[in-house]
């Protein structure tokens, strides 16, 4: 049995000590502000998060770049070229096409190193419910399963993370072609606020939708704990765009609930989300009921 490598990309927002920790490379992302390219990272290294979100605020030009296939290629053949197999954890492919770029050169490297693996997980989630199923294939690894088993018990618990997220306005969801301009417009006159989760295969969808702010946060928060299971023996994350305040707010609601947790973490959630949703978006992550919603 060969060593195996893991990989996900810069979408899955999990910590610097957590990647490290499991040794779990990434493919990175990049984006376009004001003109100027930019290589991403999950820990803020090339850009400041108040830098995109008030470029974004005023107007700015900003674009998500997809990685290259060069740059997907390289690094997988540097580990099947140590003897390792590789298993690449990545963003939705309903979300990103990073995910049919490396099933295309997964295909060409097996015919290469026939002696090895190079398996692709979609991971059905982005930001942290992708980096929640990246954490299941490496303690899956770390346990000593066999690579068939690791994409086994990975794949099989997908659609029970759980998200919960609202935005502040929908201007940005329809500048990614998320939301139907006319709905945005119209959406952002009368104060009506979205609720999305990552559905069963992988679409973020709007399950209902709210009128006001913080109707929208109560709401999130309301749908989690509905949700959840075995809170206490579970770290969740609440993710935010630039809004700390909004996202101390979901916070307290959680811990006011009296529903115990083993601990909620607080963190601005990456670019990649960040250009898509915009500033004052807020969103809560764990492990909860399976999710058999399906986008209509």
């Amino acid at each position: 049995m060969n060593p195996v490598r893991l990989f996900t990309d810069t979408n899955c927002d999990l910590p610097k000590d957590v990647r490290h920790e499991h040794q779990i490379g990434l493919i990175n992302f990049s984006i376009y502000l004001n003109d100027k390219e930019i290589s991403l990272d999950p820990d803020w290294r090339a850009i400041k998060p108040s830098e995109l979100y008030d470029t974004l605020r005023n107007g700015g030009r900003v674009y998500i770049l997809s990685t290259t296939d060069f740059e997907i290629e390289k690094k997988f053949r540097r580990h099947l070229l140590r003897g390792e197999d590789v298993l690449y954890v990545g963003a939705c492919g309903k979300q990103s096409r990073t995910l049919a770029k490396a099933e295309r050169i997964a295909e060409k490297l097996r015919i290469e190193f026939p002696e090895q693996r190079v398996e692709i997980i979609d991971s059905l989630n982005a930001s942290v419910g992708q980096g929640f199923v990246v954490m299941k294939a490496a303690e899956c690894l770390q346990a000593g399963m066999e690579l068939d088993e690791v994409i086994e018990q990975t794949k099989a618990m997908r659609n029970n993370v759980i998200e919960f997220c609202t935005v502040e306005t929908l201007t940005y969801l329809s500048k990614a072609n998320r939301v139907d301009a006319r709905a945005a417009m119209f959406g952002n006159l009368f104060n009506i606020k979205p609720i999305i989760i990552s559905d069963a295969e992988g679409n973020q969808t709007s399950i209902m939708k709210v009128k006001g702010r913080q109707a929208a946060l109560d709401k999130i928060a309301e749908l989690f704990l509905e949700n959840v299971i075995d809170p206490e023996n579970q770290e969740v994350y609440i993710t935010h765009g630039d809004d700390i305040d909004a996202a101390e707010y979901v916070k307290k609601k959680l811990l006011d609930s009296g529903v115990k947790f083993k601990k909620i973490n607080v963190q601005v959630v990456g670019a990649i989300i960040g250009v898509s949703t915009g500033p004052g978006m807020v969103a809560i992550f764990g492990m909860g009921k399976e999710v058999t919603y399906k986008e209509k």
